[in-house]
């Protein structure tokens, strides 16, 4: 297991086997999340809109029209909205 320290600025570098697996670059941001209860911090990589956007894309069909009512959508898919 790869350790990492604390540095007095409170900076820690992050083992660059880790960095390549978790496909972090330099630049990237990360959320960090401190379980206070087991004191483990979770980091995830912050996306930034348009890789959101190009994520999302992926699953619409060539050629789909852009949505226009969304309301009217799910109205038309279940009548109880």
């Amino acid at each position: 297991m790869p350790l990492a320290t604390v540095s007095a600025k409170g900076q820690v570098v992050i083992p660059i086997d880790c960095r390549r697996r978790a496909g972090w670059e330099a630049g990237d941001q990360l959320s960090v999340h401190l379980d206070l209860a087991t004191g483990e911090v979770r980091l995830r990589k912050v996306e930034t809109i348009d890789q959101m956007a190009d994520r999302f894309a992926s699953f619409i069909r060539p050629g789909t029209p852009p949505l226009e009512d969304a309301r009217g959508f799910y109205r038309s898919r279940d009548p109880r909205l």
